[in-house]
Formats: C-alpha cells, structure tokens, sequence
C-alpha cells in the first residue's frame, strides 16, 4: 500500500520559508469483460497482458467508506466527479452501511487496504455477491474482517444499492471513466515493463494484472489479491487518481510507474515475508520499535507490515535501477530511508546480489533464507545506532495549547512547543492539511535561546484540530547539530466562545 497523503506544510530551512504541498505519497462490474494490452518490453512475448478499467466494485466501496470517514477515501482530487458524488450521495450519511462500515473500522481496523481487498472478493457491484464462500477463510482475503463483519456489511450496502441508485451514476458517469482508462493505458503500453515481475520472482502462468483506477482515493494505492478455487489469480493495482489536467480530468504521468510496480510487488513479497513470519518476528519487532511513530503515520500499524512495505520498496528500487538507472534509484533509497525504511539500502543490494546469481537462485522465494538472515544481522546492528540516535534527538518538553487539551480557549492566538535543547535556526515543520489543520496567520519563529518556537494562529470555537511536528517526508524540526525530531501528533480541540 501507498499514501501520499494531502498536507499543508509550513517549513523554513535555514534562510528560506516554504508554504508547500505533497500529495497523499495508492476492471469493471465483469472483470472478463475489459480490455487488456500487451505490454513492451526486452521480452515482448514473456510480458503479460494487463486489464486496465474503472471497477464499480472498487467504485462502491470506496464511496462507502467515504461516506463513513475514512480519511484515505476522502482525498478525490477529480473535483467534478467528487461534486456528482456530494450531489447524489451526501445524504447517506448515516444510512446502515455507512454507520457499520464505521463500527467496522473502530472495532476491527476495517480500512485502507481492508476495504479494496473485500472489493475484489465480490462478483459484482450488483448482486455484491462474494466469489468464494467464507469456509474456509479465503487465501487472499484480509483477516481484519470477519464472517459476521462481511454478512452483515454486504446486507446493508445491498440495501445501498438500491436506495441511492448508484448503478445509474456509474453509468452516467462513463465517459469520464473511459478517458481515464484511455489515458492510463497509453502510460502503460508505452513505459511499463511488466514483464519483469515474470522474469524477477519466478513463473505465475494463472496470475493475471489487473489496472484499477480509483477516482476518489486520491494518492491511496492499493495491491490486493484474489485468488479462485482453481488457483487461478487476480493481481491488482488500484491506482488513485491524484493528478488532473487544466480541464480537471484525469492525467497519469511516467512518475507514476514506480507505484504501480509497489502495488504488484505486494502480491508477490507479502507472501514471501509472511512465510518466514517465524524467522522475521523478533527482527522486525526490534527495527518496529525504532520506527513506530513514522511507521503508524503512514498507517503501518505493526512489525509485519513494515517488513511487507521493506521488502516491496525495495524491488521497486531493483526496477528502477534496471529501467531508469542507478541515479533513480539512489534518489527512491533516500526517500524511502525518510520515511523510516531504514534497511531500504542493504535490502537494494542484497538483490542485487540476487540477479547476479540467478543460475542458484531461480525465484526470490528461493532467495529468502538469505533475506531472513540479513533482517536479523541488520536489526542487531540497528538496535544500537538507534539508541545512540535516540539520546541525541529533541525532544518536546510541552506544548501551548497542551497537546490533547479539549477546551482550548479559541482566542488564543498562537501555538507554542518549548524543546529540549537548542534547535535549528529558521527550520522547522508543521505539516497538516484540510480544516482541521490550524490557520496560520503569520511567520513561524524561535525565541532567542532557540528551544521555545511560536507560530501566529487563527482558532475557531469548538473545533477538532490535528497536525504533525514533522512527518515522515518532511522533516525540517531539527536540532542545532542536525539530528531530527521523530514526528509529534498533536490534537487538541478548543472550547465555546466565552
């Protein structure tokens, strides 16, 4: 899974202020029935074909979980099909669906890739029958649901279907959904590489690709599987849709292509760690630790995701370095060690080690006992760099107003983070977006000893506001000798008017 998630950041670094933004850094009713195109490459004849269409079923449940709040599914960046989905829809805002799908995400995390991976387990958009029955538990379907989660929840969206008359939106709103397809299959037949997924982790033959663009999820991009009783296979990209043209429609550049090998790389190295679970668990607990809170940022809640989103991250550098050369993907390892993927690099040249010895290890399966030992060497070592790291970063001793405080007077008229020790001069933060995200109202700034920063703000009475003091791509809120604060979630919510 991928977010690129929607911030308004506030950043100064060194001599120079930035109000900057970064976007949320993931077939149809019949699956059968979409195009495919053959892909190019090296080995025209090896590369698979890929099905490239807008879902209903993908459609449907994102609305959905729209509705109940999810904010991964609330980041639509086609405006006017947002707008027809306001129009139509905002007035199911607590219909039954909506309110399980919202008990779903509280009591069991039903979210983010949970919801896509019950998307592609139903026939169709209809009927929102499943393919599979739930006995036993099907293979590829995620486990945060359950048997009476997934009853119940199809019952009341059936009911959705009916009430709402989404199958007649959908059909309006096919125009806007062929162009999309369109204009996705010609960045796809004209740059991807897809054959490499063959030729870099071992035969698939009943595996087929399949391209979903998503128009209300933004930048969230998810990999789910579907695997039949037949063995047969289902390996997804649902591509968000987060870049649009001057007329608002969607648009799918070459940047783009590293996302949709992450998405498909997930179908193969999540089972890859998963299998070796027992070996990676007090690896991957350790290095977890280290990394928690920008881990949890990015909505990877526990030690096994993070080991899944490593192992994926680092294929995709592998492709990158063999289709867009070494330059790229050092530039994707530096990201990617931002955003706490901190065992991106050795995981990079490990397989590079791997394609050179190709001839004893035919598969990637067959290279993960030397992927397991390196988790473990690197998570000892890791231990203690971090520690050492750990005593060295700043750290908030408090907050105006007081992070967590829920009657904030809304009068006051700036935020205040005192630190432990001096901080970097003109350099600092605040990422947040939307109407929860504080207005600021005038320039960031340290007091003389550098350990108290302050910045102008404008509050509205009896408001929930969240934000973050640095994030895992931004991270200007450092020491004076340049060590990085680990990222801060701040909530507070001020009281009524006096």
């Amino acid at each position: 899974m991928t977010t690129k998630r929607v911030h308004r950041l506030w950043a100064a670094a060194i001599a120079t202020s930035l109000l900057a933004q970064a976007c949320w850094t993931a077939p149809s009713a019949d699956p059968n029935g979409t195009d495919s195109v053959q892909l190019r490459g090296e080995h025209t004849t090896e590369a698979p074909s890929v099905r490239i269409a807008v879902d209903a079923r993908i459609e449907l449940i994102s609305l959905i979980f729209r509705l109940a709040g999810n904010p991964e599914y609330t980041q639509g960046r086609v405006a006017s099909y947002s707008a027809d989905v306001e129009k139509q829809f905002g007035e199911f805002g607590n219909h039954p669906v909506v309110t399980l799908a919202r008990q779903l995400r509280a009591s069991r995390g039903v979210s983010y890739d949970a919801c896509m991976s019950m998307a592609v387990h139903l026939a169709d958009a209809d009927e929102l029958k499943l393919r599979l029955p739930l006995a036993p538990w099907p293979e590829a379907l995620d486990r945060r649901w359950s048997v009476e989660g997934v009853s119940g929840f199809l019952a009341a969206a059936r009911q959705f279907m009916a009430a709402s008359s989404f199958r007649r939106f959908f059909d309006q709103h096919r125009s806007l959904y062929a162009t999309t397809e369109s204009r996705l299959r010609k960045l796809i037949e004209q740059e991807a590489h897809l054959e490499w997924f063959r030729e870099y982790f071992g035969e698939r033959p009943q595996a087929a690709f399949i391209v979903v663009p998503a128009l209300l999820n933004g930048g969230a991009c998810y990999g789910p599987r579907f695997r039949g009783a037949a063995a047969q296979e289902e390996l997804y990209c649902i591509l968000g849709v987060w870049k649009t043209d001057a007329q608002g429609l969607p648009e799918f550049a070459r940047d783009m292509l590293s996302t949709i090998v992450h998405e498909f790389c997930h179908s193969y190295a999540n089972a890859i760690i998963d299998r070796h679970e027992p070996e990676l668990r007090a690896a991957g607990e350790k290095l977890y630790r280290n990394v928690a809170t920008r881990m949890q940022s990015q909505a990877y809640g526990n030690a096994q995701t993070m080991l899944r989103e490593s192992l994926v991250r680092a294929c995709v550098v592998r492709y990158l370095h063999r289709y867009d050369g070494a330059g790229t993907a050092r530039k994707a390892i530096q990201e990617e060690k931002r955003r706490g993927f901190m065992m991106i690099e050795g995981l990079s040249d490990l397989l590079g080690q791997y394609e050179e010895q190709r001839d004893r290890y035919p598969t990637l399966e067959s290279f993960a006992p030397r992927l397991v030992s390196f988790c473990n060497r690197f998570a000892e070592k890791e231990v203690q760099v971090q520690g050492d790291l750990a005593a060295r970063r700043p750290k908030v001793v408090s907050m105006t107003p007081a992070n967590g405080a829920t009657d904030v007077d809304p009068a006051q008229g700036s935020i205040t983070v005192t630190f432990d020790r001096p901080m970097r001069d003109r350099s600092w933060s605040l990422v947040g977006g939307g109407p929860h995200c504080p207005e600021t109202t005038g320039r960031p700034a340290y007091d003389g000893t550098r350990t108290t920063w302050t910045v102008p703000v404008k509050l509205k009475p009896g408001w929930d506001y969240e934000f973050w003091l640095n994030s895992e791509s931004y991270d200007a809120f450092r020491s004076a000798e340049g060590v990085p604060l680990e990222p801060v979630h701040v909530e507070f919510k001020t009281g009524k008017n006096k």
